[in-house]
């Protein structure tokens, strides 16, 4: 018999868990979407405080629902589109009443941003995203990848691949304490893309949590790439994806849009790949070369860089060292200044899978170099994933759920950053414009 979730207070993983038992006994609707419009509603309610949209149980379940469709629907109206189909709560009065008794005494706002991260990532891989070969990176991963990059406040960063939105949201920590205006930053600095819906959703809910009031979250086929024969923005495909490429979007905002100082992502590593048009259009699928998403989304990342640019992206394993990639690695060379290679360890992506991984750091080139180069790489190997073989993360002492994952979960990134730290200073290699 499956445990029951217990609410523990700042265990947003326990509520979520909770939540989605309480709407799945008896209800008959999308436990995700039913519960994403509860945490809606309860952050809306938050961030404007007023007293006739207060999220709480009423004096009976009839007037609950009413509350709550209202919260909705005003909710809907300033944050557009970020509840999908029926802005009303499906669930009957009687099972709303019990969800919105069970909630209305936690805090989101007054939570640790990354904490909240977590619990959505928790309702999201339970949705969908596990059958899709793409796994949540661990925040203290993710963490380790931004503090390398270390995004300047006038640099345009972009995850192709955005999932909720992690590397984002440390994006967004990590210049929020460089004394910068952050609502004008994210406004036309942080953009976000992402294939599935759902992911989407919960990427502008946790930017709204953090203070970003516009966000740059959109829902397409990053691996799209632009054709000037056609219109920008014509319709949808079958799945009812935009047909729009991340240039096409960029470009509606800025002219003379030439490319990302930063790229940062952990694309789907699995699926087959068989529209004939994708593969005749990337370099890496030419002479009947073996094609899987990871190595397109590597491709696709490098040219959504300006040159110069600066990209950290999780691939597997073997594309690091397996003889049968070798021409992806000479492509590559061609490509970037791979500057270091992080491994990591078996359990990171514990208990989604235990495909073994490691980041790839790099500067776009500014030509392409007619010979073979000797240039120094740093390869680092991490021995700590900080979760042990259950997936389960293995605290250091004394620290508590309400700590970011990069305080509280025992791991040795910061001994990678470090090195990585020491390296470009050694090299005289040049990382960033700040």
């Amino acid at each position: 018999m499956a445990k029951r979730h217990l609410m523990i207070p700042g265990d947003w993983e326990s509520i979520f868990g909770r939540l989605q038992e309480l709407v799945l006994a008896n209800s008959g609707e999308d436990d995700f979407e039913e519960i994403f419009k509860l945490i809606v509603a309860k952050l809306f309610s938050e961030i404007f405080n007023r007293n006739d949209l207060l999220f709480q149980k009423k004096d009976n379940p009839d007037e609950t629902l009413a509350a709550i469709n209202q919260i909705l629907i005003a909710a809907n109206d300033v944050w557009k589109g970020i509840i999908k189909g029926q802005i009303s709560s499906r669930l009957t009065p009687e099972h709303l009443d019990v969800c919105v008794e069970a909630l209305e005494n936690h805090s989101l706002l007054e939570t640790n941003l990354e904490v909240l991260d977590g619990a959505f990532e928790y309702l999201v891989t339970k949705a969908s995203k596990g059958s899709k070969g793409q796994y949540f990176t661990p925040r203290h991963v993710v963490e380790c990848c931004i503090r390398i990059l270390n995004p300047g406040t006038n640099e345009f960063v972009v995850d192709p691949a955005c999932g909720s939105g992690g590397f984002l949201v440390h994006v967004f920590n990590h210049v929020n304490n460089k004394k910068v205006d952050i609502k004008e930053y994210c406004q036309g600095n942080i953009w976000g893309f992402d294939f599935d819906a759902r992911a989407i959703q919960v990427a502008k809910a946790l930017m709204l949590i953090a203070g970003d009031g516009n966000t740059n979250l959109f829902q397409l086929n990053s691996l799209l790439l632009q054709d000037l024969s056609h219109k920008l923005f014509q319709g949808s495909d079958d799945n009812g994806i935009p047909r729009m490429t991340i240039e096409d979007v960029m470009m509606s905002r800025f002219s003379k849009f030439k490319g990302f100082d930063i790229v940062v992502t952990n694309p789907p590593f699995a699926g087959e790949i068989r529209e004939k048009h994708l593969i005749e259009s990337y370099e890496v699928c030419q002479n009947n070369r073996k094609i899987e998403r990871d190595v397109l989304f590597l491709e696709r990342c490098i040219s959504l860089l300006k040159p110069g640019g600066r990209i950290a992206i999780v691939l597997p394993t073997n594309k690091f060292g397996s003889p049968s990639w070798q021409y992806l690695r000479e492509w590559l060379f061609r490509k970037l200044r791979i500057v270091a290679v992080l491994g990591l360890p078996r359990n990171t992506f514990l208990p989604h899978t235990h495909q073994k991984a490691g980041i790839l750091f790099g500067i776009k080139r500014k030509s392409i170099p007619k010979g073979l180069i000797r240039e120094d790489i740093l390869f680092v190997v991490s021995e700590h994933a900080g979760k042990n073989s259950k997936g389960q993360i293995i605290p250091k002492k004394n620290s508590d759920l309400s700590q970011p994952m990069w305080v509280r979960a025992k791991h040795d990134m910061d001994e990678a950053v470090d090195k990585f730290d020491e390296f470009i200073r050694e090299q005289n290699i040049i990382w960033g414009n700040e």
